[in-house]
Protein backbone atom coordinates (compact mmCIF):
# COMPACT_ATOMS: atom_id res chain seq x y z
CA UNK A 1 0.00 0.00 0.00
CA UNK A 2 1.05 3.30 -0.79
CA UNK A 3 -0.17 6.38 0.70
CA UNK A 4 1.03 10.12 -0.43
CA UNK A 5 0.92 13.33 1.85
CA UNK A 6 0.49 16.93 -0.54
CA UNK A 7 1.00 19.94 1.42
CA UNK A 8 1.00 23.26 0.11
CA UNK A 9 4.71 23.75 -0.57
CA UNK A 10 6.17 21.32 -2.85
CA UNK A 11 9.27 21.08 -0.44
CA UNK A 12 7.05 19.28 2.05
CA UNK A 13 5.91 16.21 0.28
CA UNK A 14 5.94 12.40 1.75
CA UNK A 15 5.34 9.06 0.14
CA UNK A 16 4.29 6.70 2.89
CA UNK A 17 4.53 3.27 1.85
CA UNK A 18 2.84 0.27 3.80
CA UNK A 19 3.95 -3.13 3.15
CA UNK A 20 6.09 -6.13 3.85
CA UNK A 21 9.76 -4.87 3.27
CA UNK A 22 9.28 -1.43 2.28
CA UNK A 23 12.81 -1.09 3.86
CA UNK A 24 14.10 -2.07 1.02
CA UNK A 25 13.16 0.87 -1.33
CA UNK A 26 15.70 2.85 0.89
CA UNK A 27 18.10 2.56 -1.89
CA UNK A 28 15.28 4.35 -4.15
CA UNK A 29 15.47 7.76 -1.98
CA UNK A 30 19.42 7.44 -0.92
CA UNK A 31 20.70 7.87 -4.52
CA UNK A 32 22.12 10.92 -5.66
CA UNK A 33 23.22 11.63 -2.01
CA UNK A 34 26.72 12.05 -0.79
CA UNK A 35 26.51 10.36 2.43
CA UNK A 36 23.80 8.35 4.19
CA UNK A 37 23.80 8.99 7.79
CA UNK A 38 21.56 6.53 10.23
CA UNK A 39 20.53 7.05 13.34
CA UNK A 40 19.12 4.16 15.17
CA UNK A 41 18.27 2.60 17.93
CA UNK A 42 20.92 0.81 19.49
CA UNK A 43 18.76 -2.70 20.43
CA UNK A 44 16.82 -2.62 17.76
CA UNK A 45 19.50 -2.14 15.33
CA UNK A 46 21.04 -5.01 17.11
CA UNK A 47 17.75 -6.94 16.36
CA UNK A 48 17.67 -6.20 12.65
CA UNK A 49 21.21 -5.63 11.99
CA UNK A 50 21.36 -8.16 9.38
CA UNK A 51 18.70 -7.23 7.30
CA UNK A 52 19.82 -3.30 7.45
CA UNK A 53 23.02 -4.30 6.47
CA UNK A 54 21.34 -5.48 2.96
CA UNK A 55 19.58 -2.65 2.17
CA UNK A 56 21.86 0.11 3.60
CA UNK A 57 23.84 1.88 0.76
CA UNK A 58 28.07 1.61 1.03
CA UNK A 59 27.90 5.41 1.98
CA UNK A 60 25.94 4.78 5.34
CA UNK A 61 27.43 5.50 9.03
CA UNK A 62 25.56 4.23 12.00
CA UNK A 63 24.75 6.59 14.69
CA UNK A 64 23.10 4.37 17.86
CA UNK A 65 21.40 6.04 20.79
CA UNK A 66 19.76 4.13 23.99
CA UNK A 67 16.25 5.38 22.84
CA UNK A 68 14.88 5.99 25.79
CA UNK A 69 13.12 8.93 26.43
CA UNK A 70 15.58 10.75 28.09
CA UNK A 71 17.59 10.81 24.68
CA UNK A 72 14.65 13.61 23.34
CA UNK A 73 17.13 16.16 24.68
CA UNK A 74 19.01 18.97 23.46
CA UNK A 75 22.16 17.46 24.52
CA UNK A 76 21.28 14.42 22.59
CA UNK A 77 20.37 16.50 19.47
CA UNK A 78 23.42 18.91 19.78
CA UNK A 79 25.99 15.32 20.08
CA UNK A 80 24.09 14.70 16.81
CA UNK A 81 24.70 17.75 15.21
CA UNK A 82 28.78 17.53 15.86
CA UNK A 83 28.89 14.03 14.85
CA UNK A 84 27.69 14.63 11.54
CA UNK A 85 29.92 17.48 10.88
CA UNK A 86 32.96 15.18 12.49
CA UNK A 87 31.75 12.27 9.33
CA UNK A 88 31.64 14.95 6.80
CA UNK A 89 28.30 15.40 6.08
CA UNK A 90 27.18 17.80 3.45
CA UNK A 91 23.94 19.54 2.57
CA UNK A 92 23.90 16.47 -0.28
CA UNK A 93 23.65 14.22 2.75
CA UNK A 94 20.85 12.21 3.64
CA UNK A 95 19.47 11.56 7.25
CA UNK A 96 17.70 7.86 7.66
CA UNK A 97 15.75 7.25 11.37
CA UNK A 98 15.50 3.32 12.63
CA UNK A 99 13.95 3.08 15.68
CA UNK A 100 10.49 4.09 17.98
CA UNK A 101 9.16 7.63 17.98
CA UNK A 102 11.88 8.89 20.01
CA UNK A 103 13.92 8.51 17.02
CA UNK A 104 12.22 9.90 14.34
CA UNK A 105 11.59 13.17 16.24
CA UNK A 106 14.94 13.49 16.87
CA UNK A 107 16.43 12.42 13.65
CA UNK A 108 14.19 14.57 11.49
CA UNK A 109 15.13 17.36 13.96
CA UNK A 110 18.32 17.18 13.15
CA UNK A 111 17.76 17.05 9.67
CA UNK A 112 15.72 20.06 9.82
CA UNK A 113 18.41 22.07 11.41
CA UNK A 114 21.54 20.79 9.48
CA UNK A 115 23.37 23.10 7.41
CA UNK A 116 19.67 24.30 7.22
CA UNK A 117 17.93 21.39 6.30
CA UNK A 118 18.78 17.92 4.46
CA UNK A 119 16.56 15.18 3.30
CA UNK A 120 15.26 12.27 5.78
CA UNK A 121 13.74 9.32 5.60
CA UNK A 122 12.29 7.78 8.94
CA UNK A 123 11.77 4.01 8.67
CA UNK A 124 9.66 3.58 12.41
CA UNK A 125 9.63 0.40 13.91
CA UNK A 126 7.01 0.40 16.99
CA UNK A 127 3.62 0.56 16.24
CA UNK A 128 2.84 4.02 17.61
CA UNK A 129 5.42 5.04 15.23
CA UNK A 130 4.14 3.55 12.54
CA UNK A 131 0.48 4.69 12.70
CA UNK A 132 1.25 7.95 14.58
CA UNK A 133 4.68 9.75 15.37
CA UNK A 134 6.90 8.74 11.98
CA UNK A 135 3.89 10.30 10.11
CA UNK A 136 2.65 14.24 9.54
CA UNK A 137 6.30 16.20 9.73
CA UNK A 138 6.52 16.96 13.28
CA UNK A 139 9.73 16.47 14.67
CA UNK A 140 11.44 17.69 18.19
CA UNK A 141 12.61 16.76 21.57
CA UNK A 142 11.79 18.26 25.12
CA UNK A 143 12.76 20.56 26.80
CA UNK A 144 13.23 19.75 30.52
CA UNK A 145 9.96 17.70 31.19
CA UNK A 146 7.86 19.62 28.78
CA UNK A 147 6.87 17.25 25.98
CA UNK A 148 8.25 18.02 22.36
CA UNK A 149 8.73 21.84 22.95
CA UNK A 150 11.40 22.52 20.76
CA UNK A 151 11.24 21.20 17.07
CA UNK A 152 9.72 22.47 13.33
CA UNK A 153 7.55 20.77 10.93
CA UNK A 154 9.95 18.85 8.41
CA UNK A 155 8.39 16.09 6.59
CA UNK A 156 10.69 13.25 5.69
CA UNK A 157 10.93 12.02 1.60
CA UNK A 158 9.24 8.99 2.94
CA UNK A 159 8.48 6.61 5.58
CA UNK A 160 8.84 2.87 5.26
CA UNK A 161 6.56 0.93 7.20
CA UNK A 162 7.20 -2.68 7.24
CA UNK A 163 5.02 -4.50 9.53
CA UNK A 164 7.55 -7.25 10.08
CA UNK A 165 9.60 -4.91 12.60
CA UNK A 166 6.36 -5.46 15.03
CA UNK A 167 7.34 -9.06 15.57
CA UNK A 168 10.19 -8.07 17.70
CA UNK A 169 8.34 -5.56 20.22
CA UNK A 170 6.94 -6.26 23.39
CA UNK A 171 3.85 -6.68 24.48
CA UNK A 172 3.28 -3.62 25.89
CA UNK A 173 4.65 -1.91 23.35
CA UNK A 174 1.79 -3.05 21.19
CA UNK A 175 -0.30 -2.26 23.63
CA UNK A 176 1.00 1.29 23.65
CA UNK A 177 0.90 1.56 20.13
CA UNK A 178 -2.94 0.45 19.97
CA UNK A 179 -3.77 3.67 22.73
CA UNK A 180 -2.39 5.75 19.47
CA UNK A 181 -4.92 3.61 17.39
CA UNK A 182 -8.05 3.80 19.55
CA UNK A 183 -7.15 7.65 19.73
CA UNK A 184 -8.20 7.80 16.43
CA UNK A 185 -10.86 5.86 15.76
CA UNK A 186 -12.40 7.83 18.79
CA UNK A 187 -10.82 11.29 17.37
CA UNK A 188 -11.80 10.93 13.61
CA UNK A 189 -12.69 7.72 12.44
CA UNK A 190 -14.88 5.09 14.29
CA UNK A 191 -14.11 2.35 11.37
CA UNK A 192 -10.94 2.03 13.20
CA UNK A 193 -12.26 0.88 16.38
CA UNK A 194 -14.49 -1.85 14.26
CA UNK A 195 -10.92 -3.26 13.10
CA UNK A 196 -9.71 -3.00 16.94
CA UNK A 197 -12.78 -5.34 17.87
CA UNK A 198 -11.69 -8.25 15.99
CA UNK A 199 -7.31 -8.01 17.05
CA UNK A 200 -7.03 -10.77 19.68
CA UNK A 201 -6.03 -9.19 22.86
CA UNK A 202 -3.58 -11.76 24.35
CA UNK A 203 -2.05 -12.22 20.60
CA UNK A 204 -2.31 -8.29 18.55
CA UNK A 205 -0.19 -9.33 15.51
CA UNK A 206 -1.85 -10.09 12.29
CA UNK A 207 -3.94 -9.23 9.65
CA UNK A 208 -6.35 -7.20 11.84
CA UNK A 209 -4.42 -5.31 13.77
CA UNK A 210 -2.28 -4.45 10.16
CA UNK A 211 -5.71 -3.34 8.74
CA UNK A 212 -6.23 -1.25 11.86
CA UNK A 213 -2.75 0.52 11.50
CA UNK A 214 -3.06 0.87 7.69
CA UNK A 215 -6.66 2.95 8.36
CA UNK A 216 -4.99 4.56 11.33
CA UNK A 217 -2.10 6.20 9.01
CA UNK A 218 -4.49 6.94 6.37
CA UNK A 219 -6.25 8.63 8.92
CA UNK A 220 -3.38 11.08 9.96
CA UNK A 221 -2.48 11.25 6.14
CA UNK A 222 -6.19 12.77 5.43
CA UNK A 223 -5.80 15.47 8.39
CA UNK A 224 -2.42 16.31 7.49
CA UNK A 225 -3.44 17.00 3.85
CA UNK A 226 -5.85 19.45 5.31
CA UNK A 227 -3.90 21.28 7.97
CA UNK A 228 -0.27 20.47 7.59
CA UNK A 229 1.01 22.89 10.31
CA UNK A 230 -1.75 22.63 12.77
CA UNK A 231 -3.67 25.53 12.61
CA UNK A 232 -6.42 23.85 12.28
CA UNK A 233 -8.05 20.22 11.85
CA UNK A 234 -4.93 18.56 12.67
CA UNK A 235 -5.41 19.72 16.15
CA UNK A 236 -8.29 17.02 16.16
CA UNK A 237 -4.99 14.44 16.71
CA UNK A 238 -4.47 16.50 20.36
CA UNK A 239 -7.18 14.33 21.77
CA UNK A 240 -5.51 12.55 25.00
CA UNK A 241 -1.82 14.49 24.95
CA UNK A 242 -2.74 17.53 26.86
CA UNK A 243 -3.18 15.01 30.11
CA UNK A 244 -1.68 12.37 28.68
CA UNK A 245 1.99 14.67 28.23
CA UNK A 246 1.51 16.22 31.55
CA UNK A 247 1.12 12.53 33.22
CA UNK A 248 4.13 11.41 30.89
CA UNK A 249 6.32 13.79 31.87
CA UNK A 250 6.02 13.77 35.57
CA UNK A 251 6.09 10.02 34.79
CA UNK A 252 9.57 9.82 33.54
CA UNK A 253 10.96 10.67 37.12
CA UNK A 254 9.44 7.04 38.39
CA UNK A 255 10.70 3.73 38.68
CA UNK A 256 8.49 2.68 35.97
CA UNK A 257 7.68 5.85 33.09
CA UNK A 258 5.00 5.35 30.81
CA UNK A 259 5.20 4.77 27.51
CA UNK A 260 3.48 7.42 25.45
CA UNK A 261 0.69 5.20 23.91
CA UNK A 262 0.02 4.71 27.69
CA UNK A 263 -0.05 8.20 28.84
CA UNK A 264 -2.17 8.80 25.74
CA UNK A 265 -4.86 6.44 27.48
CA UNK A 266 -5.16 8.32 30.78
CA UNK A 267 -5.46 11.51 28.90
CA UNK A 268 -8.38 10.12 26.83
CA UNK A 269 -10.37 9.12 29.97
CA UNK A 270 -9.66 12.86 31.66
CA UNK A 271 -10.29 14.53 28.57
CA UNK A 272 -13.38 12.29 27.80
CA UNK A 273 -14.69 12.95 31.13
CA UNK A 274 -14.21 16.77 30.91
CA UNK A 275 -16.74 16.39 27.82
CA UNK A 276 -18.72 15.22 29.45
CA UNK A 277 -18.94 17.27 32.06
CA UNK A 278 -18.71 20.44 30.10
CA UNK A 279 -21.49 19.00 27.59
CA UNK A 280 -20.03 18.36 24.50
CA UNK A 281 -20.73 14.82 24.59
CA UNK A 282 -23.10 12.37 26.23
CA UNK A 283 -22.65 11.14 29.04
CA UNK A 284 -20.92 7.55 29.34
CA UNK A 285 -18.38 8.14 27.05
CA UNK A 286 -15.50 7.97 29.19
CA UNK A 287 -16.97 4.50 30.18
CA UNK A 288 -16.85 3.61 26.43
CA UNK A 289 -13.24 4.83 25.99
CA UNK A 290 -12.38 3.12 29.32
CA UNK A 291 -13.99 -0.49 28.06
CA UNK A 292 -12.02 -0.41 25.03
CA UNK A 293 -8.57 0.28 26.27
CA UNK A 294 -9.02 -2.09 29.09
CA UNK A 295 -9.20 -4.81 26.74
CA UNK A 296 -5.50 -4.41 25.56
CA UNK A 297 -4.44 -3.27 29.36
CA UNK A 298 -3.81 0.46 28.78
CA UNK A 299 -3.81 2.11 31.81
CA UNK A 300 -6.91 4.02 32.41
CA UNK A 301 -5.93 5.63 35.63
CA UNK A 302 -2.75 7.14 37.84
CA UNK A 303 -1.32 6.61 41.11
CA UNK A 304 1.31 8.43 43.33
CA UNK A 305 0.22 11.66 41.10
CA UNK A 306 -0.82 15.11 42.71
CA UNK A 307 -3.85 16.92 40.64
CA UNK A 308 -2.21 19.93 41.33
CA UNK A 309 1.16 18.59 39.35
CA UNK A 310 -0.71 17.88 36.53
CA UNK A 311 -2.48 21.02 36.51
CA UNK A 312 0.90 23.28 36.76
CA UNK A 313 2.09 21.00 33.73
CA UNK A 314 -1.16 21.70 31.86
CA UNK A 315 -0.46 25.35 32.30
CA UNK A 316 3.18 24.88 30.39
CA UNK A 317 1.88 23.23 27.44
CA UNK A 318 3.41 24.30 23.78
CA UNK A 319 -0.86 24.24 22.49
CA UNK A 320 -1.84 26.54 24.83
CA UNK A 321 -2.62 30.44 23.66
CA UNK A 322 -2.74 33.71 25.63
CA UNK A 323 -2.53 31.63 28.85
CA UNK A 324 -5.62 29.60 27.59
CA UNK A 325 -5.23 25.93 27.88
CA UNK A 326 -7.24 24.53 24.60
CA UNK A 327 -8.65 21.10 24.72
CA UNK A 328 -9.64 18.98 22.07
CA UNK A 329 -12.79 17.23 23.39
CA UNK A 330 -14.77 14.04 21.90
CA UNK A 331 -18.19 14.76 20.70
CA UNK A 332 -19.00 11.21 20.17
CA UNK A 333 -16.98 8.26 18.81
CA UNK A 334 -15.30 9.21 16.11
CA UNK A 335 -15.83 12.76 16.24
CA UNK A 336 -14.62 15.71 18.15
CA UNK A 337 -14.03 19.80 18.47
CA UNK A 338 -11.24 21.30 18.90
CA UNK A 339 -9.62 24.75 20.81
CA UNK A 340 -12.42 24.85 23.29
CA UNK A 341 -12.06 26.59 26.55
CA UNK A 342 -13.08 24.38 29.73
CA UNK A 343 -14.16 25.53 32.85
CA UNK A 344 -11.17 25.43 35.58
CA UNK A 345 -13.22 23.85 38.37
CA UNK A 346 -14.26 20.97 35.39
CA UNK A 347 -10.67 20.62 34.26
CA UNK A 348 -9.77 19.59 38.05
CA UNK A 349 -12.53 17.26 38.34
CA UNK A 350 -11.27 15.47 34.99
CA UNK A 351 -7.96 15.46 36.50
CA UNK A 352 -8.90 13.92 39.65
CA UNK A 353 -11.21 11.40 38.34
CA UNK A 354 -8.26 10.02 36.91
CA UNK A 355 -5.48 10.16 39.83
Amino acid sequence: MKLGIKSPSKTLNSEIIIEENSAKSLSNYAKNHSKVMLIADQKVFGLWEKSLQEILPPNTEVLLIDAGDQAKSLETYGKLLKQMLEAGCDRRSLVVSFGGGVISDLAGFVASSYMRGVDWVTIPTTLAAQTDAAIGGKTGVNLDHYKNMVGSFYPPLAVLIDPRFLKTLERRELSSGLGEIIKMGFAYDKNILKLVDHIDPENPLGDKLDQASALSATAKVDIVNQDMYETGQRKILNFGHTIGHAVESISLDTKNPLLHGEAVAIGMVAETKLAELEGVCEPGLAQTIIAALNRFTLPTQISGLKPKEISEIILSDKKNQASKVLWTLPTGVGQGIYNHEAKPEYIQNAIEFIC
